[in-house]
């Protein structure tokens, strides 16, 4: 995956739109919880295959974009540790 602008990700709504559904939505928190507690390589396999299916059903470019965003680790890490609270 290519490097992520980290200050671009706060900028991003439909991500931070994301992770406020994830706190509040118990569907969508029941959802990615199992994805972001996977190890490196699985979470990876996981989303990639959920980001691809996505784009074959022409999904919001911005809502694929927001999911490819937890490709990376440390994202990951924090969002686990956001939505977790």
């Amino acid at each position: 995956m290519k490097n992520i602008n980290k200050k671009y990700i706060t900028e991003n709504e439909a991500f931070i739109t994301l992770i406020e559904i994830a706190k509040e939505d118990k569907k969508i928190k029941n959802m990615l919880l199992p994805i972001l507690r996977l190890d490196h390589f699985n979470r990876k396999s996981v989303l990639n295959t959920y980001i691809s299916k996505m784009k074959l059903k022409n999904a919001p470019k911005n809502f694929t974009e927001a999911i490819s965003y937890l490709l990376d680790d440390e994202i990951a890490n924090k969002v686990l540790e956001i939505i977790e609270k």
